[in-house]
């Protein structure tokens, strides 16, 4: 899909992910996608007082990220 000639990421503002490796479950949600001067598209998760900044192609890999489990309606 494109919006105003640009081709949007696959990962959009709002979209959850757990760390492969993080047995914990913490839950990390998509809240800034930008590309950066490189022309790397590039993804801000937040989780409660936490903040990573990681390659929109890093959060594609299951390697790294998986999609959270949806949220039950009335969360």
């Amino acid at each position: 899909m494109a919006l105003f000639g640009k081709k949007l990421p696959p990962v959009q503002v709002g979209d959850r992910f757990v760390k492969t490796a993080d047995h914990t479950g913490k839950v990390w949600e998509v809240s800034r996608v930008w590309t950066a001067v490189d022309g790397v598209p590039h993804a801000r998760l937040v989780n409660r007082h936490e903040t990573l900044m990681v390659a929109v192609g890093t959060l594609s890999d299951p390697e790294f990220f998986v999609p959270a489990p949806a949220m039950p309606v009335g969360e």
